[in-house]
């Protein structure tokens, strides 16, 4: 003979949306630390001279229509590029990629 379970959920729906906007604020904080942690990295290993590149780290987030964080991080400095192909003894060819592919931000 087997045992039935029953159950009566009380206000089902508006538990999940509960559940949803913690999930949504958790997701959002983790895009946010991200990013600044990125950029942070981005900024300790970019070669200097005269610090203008390593100076030029930004980053921006946004809340995209579904709610969810969506965030950028760019370096306008002409030179940018340059440092990244490995022009500078300081730092390997494409620190750029290695620090976001080592932090999850970048795939392989």
């Amino acid at each position: 003979m087997a045992n039935k379970i029953s159950m009566k959920i009380v206000n089902f729906e508006k538990e999940m949306q509960r559940v949803e906007q913690e999930v949504q604020r958790l997701a959002n904080k983790d895009i946010e630390n991200r990013v600044d942690f990125a950029v942070n990295t981005l900024r300790v290993v970019t070669p200097i001279d005269t610090g203008e590149a390593r100076a030029g780290w930004e980053d921006k987030t946004f809340r995209g229509t579904d709610g969810y964080l969506d965030g950028t991080i760019k370096n306008d400095v002409e030179h940018i590029e340059f440092l990244n192909r490995g022009h500078s003894k300081q730092a390997p060819q494409y620190f750029i990629e290695q620090v976001l592919i080592k932090i999850g931000l970048l795939k392989p």
